[in-house]
């Protein structure tokens, strides 16, 4: 049997995972529980631990410095913290003291049950595990200036997530989270209104989804990087030269407003002629072409995310009449919307019908 110790400053939660889960079927018995890492120390110095369960936000000593402190013992047990997505900027500290998994809440039974199982797996083949955070953060700031060498640090990751094998899957899902929120949470704040254009939180499915393999983990993380990076560069976010940068943030920003090239260089600050030759020169289009070209995407996901009528869409883009509207749809998108809402939105047949 494997002794675990599990703290937690909420009583109900300590209560609730001694009686949720069959402990001993998988090798597993709680010896101790604690409510502060203070209270969780004196415990290790009186019990042999083999597996830490602890929470993050605790009173007197949290979960960070209890980790800490753990990691300065000559024999160390294994930790898994509990964590909620809220507390993801906090606990990404943990990576660097090797945490060896996590636990979402609110805790689901069957999410324990595969964390011990690879726990006592990961116990008995004593597996060394730590995250590469410097090559962590390479990544992301490279993804984040859409630098392409991006890819070839995305492939340096990979090779070390394979190095370990198959037998740390929670480990790696847990790594690329981290890796994707950062990113995601970064261009959030830089650019607030990007959500409106496109769903940025589609890695959040990286947590729902049950992954058979590594490899079938390790695509998924690939494709989802990608996406973020092709989103960068799709938009224009990409160039080094504010003026331009500032007009596509503009763009974004007032993306449901009319937009014009006099709104738009006045707002800059500059004269027409210089911001449209500035811009043609930077990106190889016209400008009023990428602001059609945003209006279209923006479209595409009010017809899909939304999922409003199309007649609906014309009206709230600015557009009078629905026949140019369908035009301009087409010419941008390669399919009328009647053509997208059928392809993309499974109740298009009953929102359509209602127009009449």
């Amino acid at each position: 049997m494997f002794n675990v110790q599990i703290v937690d400053d909420e009583p109900i939660v300590r209560i609730g995972l001694k009686k949720l889960i069959p402990w001993e079927e998988y090798g597993f018995k709680v010896v101790c529980e604690a409510q502060n890492g203070v209270e969780a120390l004196e415990q290790l110095n009186e019990y042999k631990i083999d597996l830490v369960i602890t929470d993050i936000e605790m009173p007197i000593m949290n979960g960070i410095d209890y980790i800490k402190k753990i990691n300065e013992r000559k024999v160390k047990p294994v930790v898994v913290i509990l964590t909620a997505y809220a507390e993801f900027e906090y606990a990404k500290t943990a990576i660097n003291y090797g945490v060896s998994g996590y636990i979402l809440k609110p805790i689901v039974e069957s999410q324990i049950c595969e964390t011990l199982q690879q726990v006592k797996k990961n116990l008995s083949i004593t597996v060394d595990r730590k995250f590469n955070s410097e090559l962590d953060n390479k990544l992301i700031d490279t993804v984040l200036l859409t630098d392409h060498s991006a890819f070839q640090i995305l492939e340096s990751v990979i090779e070390e997530e394979n190095s370990y094998g198959e037998n740390d899957l929670n480990y790696t899902c847990f790594r690329f989270f981290y890796i994707l929120e950062t990113i995601i949470n970064h261009i959030k704040k830089k650019y607030i209104n990007l959500d409106k254009l496109e769903n940025l939180d589609i890695y959040l499915n990286l947590k729902n989804k049950q992954f058979i393999t590594k490899e079938d983990l390790i695509s998924e993380f690939k494709e989802e990087i990608t996406r973020i990076f092709n989103i960068l560069e799709k938009y224009y976010l990409i160039y080094k030269d504010n003026i331009v940068r500032q007009a596509c943030n503009y763009v974004i920003d007032h993306i449901d407003e009319k937009i014009s090239l006099t709104i738009v260089s006045n707002a800059l600050g500059i004269s027409k002629n210089y911001f449209c030759s500035l811009f043609k020169q930077e990106t190889g289009e016209n400008f009023l072409s990428y602001v059609t070209k945003m209006k279209m995407q923006r479209a595409k996901y009010l017809l899909k995310e939304k999922n409003m009528r199309i007649y609906e869409v014309c009206n709230y883009l600015g557009y009078v009449d629905t026949t140019y509207f369908t035009k301009l749809f087409k010419k941008y998108c390669g399919m009328t919307p009647q053509e997208y809402k059928k392809s993309e939105c499974e109740n298009y047949e009953f929102v359509e019908k209602k127009i009449i």
